[in-house]
């Protein structure tokens, strides 16, 4: 048996998994509950994406050998994997219980804490991990991600930089901070970082899809639809290349790179996720040929295929939405002595597919306005609020002014100094309350559209993150969206003469007009200057207004044939 098994861990360490797995279960034939047998071919399972059975071998390794740390904590592994991450916690704990000095065993917890959002405890596990192996690359990489998460961006930034330094051109730091980047509108610095990478890594499938979607932020679409070439040529099945590609062209024709897309969506052998984001990709290559029926059926499919993945409950959101008013229901919000008092950012608000970028694109060109894009701040600064008081009617007033004053230093940060902010983070409509007594001069101007159109639009853009769960089925959809603008009309009430609403079908028809409003609402002077360009998302082989007009009247059309309740709603 000891023959056996050290026969088959040569085979595994040389890569040869499959016939290594073939030497474990010779053993586990003769000694079923062989700890280091079950151990090594739940690695097997687990280096396969098998978790289910990863867990079953590893749990036998566990129950002969239970305080054994490695066992432990790759049962913990392979109990993350297989979506089951508050059965990994204790298995992460245990192996810390028997060995406190297991780094790996921190960042492992870690992983777990932040799938469960428990992201202030994932934060303290990576911190652990950093403390006790600061050398180690991954773990600043893997705190980065999650600082971020939880809403430290300035952190998560150096936590990266610290990875990079560490590791130069290590290509996940490097393709995260480049995201980061990319996000808070720093396009060029992502660039300079991801072509030093690739100097290093020119291989690289990711870092030249990276590199497509900076060069595309920076208006060189050519030159981005040629990086995503190349990081397809590295990797036929990179969906997200795909997408990226299929978005920023128009198809005249059916291609090879629509062939590809297809089949990629109908792989049922291919991973998931190149999967989903070649079915979004697909839908919109065949939208642009005049497809619709068969781009909605796209959608539709693409949609499914994502939501039988993710945790939802459509009630529970909804009771989420009627809570975050209730809770500032009947309070003063603005009054004198309550909040810090004379900052002004600009909160663009709403749904995504709202108009949100649209608006941001034109604000950003005024002399006075800098952009500090999705800026996390505010849903971190209310998590501990609440976590320090237990509900708003507890908060003291001289909370308001150090959560006003905290908001606007960090995003102080993104912006040049003298500019005034513009946050686009779209979950801020759900921190009305809290933006009109921590900041009560900040002006929020609400980005709105029809309903059917609306959410249309969001079902046909693959919205990655937390926080789109109710984005994938269209009945969920359109109920989130109902319960959402009835939750815009009670934060009216709350919130008064702070809110403009802006309608994005009435700035395309008078942009002038609704801008001027907009302009005046902020207290902006008004710059004539500032040209007004509504196509915030250019495309190669552009079509005129007429054109355009037309194909999304048609995808409408098959729209309501698919589901003709849409047509009603309101």
């Amino acid at each position: 048996m000891a023959e056996l098994l050290q026969a088959g861990l040569r085979l595994h360490q040389s890569g040869r998994a499959e016939e290594a797995a073939g030497h474990y279960q010779r053993v586990l034939a003769a000694e079923p509950r062989n700890p280091a047998a079950n151990h090594l071919l739940g690695l097997v399972h687990l280096q396969r994406g098998r978790h289910d059975l990863a867990v079953d071998h590893i749990a036998r390794a566990v129950a002969a050998r239970p305080d054994d740390a490695q066992y432990l904590c790759n049962l913990g592994v392979a109990l993350n994997g297989a979506g089951r991450p508050e059965e990994a916690v204790p298995a992460f704990q245990r192996a810390l219980a028997a060995n406190p000095g297991f780094a790996e065993a921190y960042s492992n917890l870690g992983m777990a804490y932040r799938a469960l959002s428990r992201f202030d405890e994932a934060v303290g596990a990576y911190r652990q991990a950093v403390a006790l192996k600061p050398a180690e690359a991954g773990f600043h990489y893997n705190l980065g991600n999650v600082l971020g998460e939880a809403g430290f961006i300035v952190e998560a930034e150096a936590a990266y930089r610290e990875a990079l330094r560490l590791r130069p051109g290590y290509a996940p730091a490097v393709n995260a901070l480049a995201g980061q980047l990319y996000d808070r509108g720093r396009p060029a610095e992502g660039l300079q970082l991801v072509d030093a990478a690739l100097a290093l890594a020119p291989n690289d499938a990711v870092l030249h899809m990276r590199r497509g979607r900076l060069l595309e932020q920076l208006g060189r679409l050519e030159d981005a639809v040629g990086a995503y070439g190349r990081s397809l040529a590295l990797r036929p099945g990179f969906g997200e290349a795909h997408q990226h590609r299929a978005h920023l062209r128009r198809h005249a024709h059916r291609d090879a790179d629509v062939d590809a897309m297809q089949a990629l969506f109908s792989d049922a052998d291919a991973p998931l996720d190149d999967r989903v984001f070649a079915g979004f990709g697909l839908g919109k290559a065949l939208t642009d040929l005049g497809e619709h029926e068969a781009a909605v059926d796209t959608y539709l499919a693409v949609n499914r295929l994502h939501r039988e993945r993710i945790v939802f409950s459509l009630d529970q959101a909804r009771a989420e939405l009627r809570a975050d008013v209730e809770r500032f229901a009947g309070l003063e919000l603005s009054r004198p002595g309550v909040g810090h008092a004379g900052a002004a950012p600009i909160f663009v608000v709403g749904l995504p597919r709202s108009g949100k970028s649209t608006l941001e694109a034109i604000l950003a060109r005024h002399p006075d306005v800098a952009p500090a894009g999705e800026l996390p701040t505010l849903s971190r600064l209310f998590t501990q609020l609440m976590r320090q008081h237990g509900e708003v009617r507890a908060i003291p007033t001289s909370a308001y002014e150090a959560v006003g004053r905290a908001y606007m230093e960090e995003a102080g940060r993104s912006v040049p100094q003298g500019r005034i902010v513009v946050d686009t983070m779209p979950s801020n409509y759900r921190h009305i309350g809290l933006i009109r007594a921590a900041l009560p001069d900040a002006r929020i101007v609400w980005c709105r559209r029809a309903p059917a159109a609306h959410c249309v639009a969001i079902l046909e853009k693959y919205l990655t993150g937390r926080g789109y769960e109710y984005a994938f089925d269209l009945d969920e959809l359109v109920a989130y969206h109902a319960a959402y603008r009835d939750a815009a009309v009670a934060w009216r009430s709350v919130a008064g003469d702070a809110i403009l609403e802006l309608d994005l079908a009435d700035l395309r028809a008078d942009p002038d007009a609704r801008l001027r409003e907009v302009a005046d609402f902020c207290g902006l002077s008004w710059e004539g200057a500032v040209s007004v360009d509504l196509e915030t998302e250019p495309q190669l082989g552009g079509w005129s207004a007429e054109r355009l007009a037309r194909n999304r009247s048609g995808q409408m059309a098959a729209w309501y044939r698919a589901a003709p309740w849409l047509a009603a709603l309101a």
